[in-house]
């Protein structure tokens, strides 16, 4: 049986701040009660990338944190289903508060932005 890498290393994410703003300037944005994401054509190639991003509503930084704890972990076990060559920015809200509910919202706006195989 061949096992799939569960890892999430410092080159699946965008961590730039040009990069960023790329994205949230030329993506598509997706959205849905609790999430949205945002969708750039990748400019290096390969796998594609991903940056959290929680919004100031939360009524701190524990929650806030937290919720992109859960976030890269939905993000790192549903990664292997995702095209490739694709920037993603998620952005966060205060109504995700369980793994559960990320994982499904995540998927469902990656689904509708075509990105899961």
């Amino acid at each position: 049986m061949a096992r799939t890498k569960l890892d999430f290393p410092k080159s699946g994410r965008v961590r730039v701040r040009p990069e960023i703003d790329r994205i949230f300037r030329t993506g598509v944005r997706y959205s849905c009660k609790g999430m949205a994401i945002r969708v750039a054509p990748g400019l290096r190639g390969g796998r594609s990338r991903v940056v959290f991003v929680a919004v100031r509503a939360f009524p701190g930084a524990v929650q806030r944190n937290r919720a992109k704890r859960v976030a890269r972990e939905a993000w790192r076990l549903s990664k292997d289903r995702i095209l490739p060559d694709h920037d993603i920015a998620v952005i966060l809200y205060p109504e995700m508060d369980n793994y559960a509910d990320c994982s499904r919202v995540m998927l469902f706006l990656l689904r509708k932005a075509g990105l899961v195989r």
